[in-house]
């Protein structure tokens, strides 16, 4: 059995794949920097970094969120998909 760590980078992968086949221009230069999955496995956190009109960006992926959502499931086995969360990426001061 994987870690919750290894199971966080196939998730954030994959999600960055299903990124790449959406065309929807709010979500051109939009980077996952880092995906949280809950402890009960119900949401994934999504923290997404847009280097314009990060308002846009957000938008434009809550708009996507079946079409991701299938992606994951097609990408990643999972016993329940969690629902997804999309937050703005806010580096911590090192």
């Amino acid at each position: 059995m994987y870690g919750r760590a290894h199971l966080e980078e196939r998730l954030k992968r994959a999600l960055a794949e299903a990124l790449q086949g959406l065309e929807d221009p709010r979500l051109f230069l939009l980077t996952v920097e880092a995906v949280r999955l809950s402890p009960d496995g119900k949401v994934l956190t999504v923290y997404v970094e847009a280097f314009a009109e990060e308002e846009k960006a957000l938008a434009a992926l809550e708009h996507a969120k079946g079409r991701l959502l299938s992606a994951l499931a097609e990408r990643v086995r999972l016993r329940r998909l969690p629902r997804l969360a999309f937050m703005p990426w806010r580096p911590q001061p090192s």
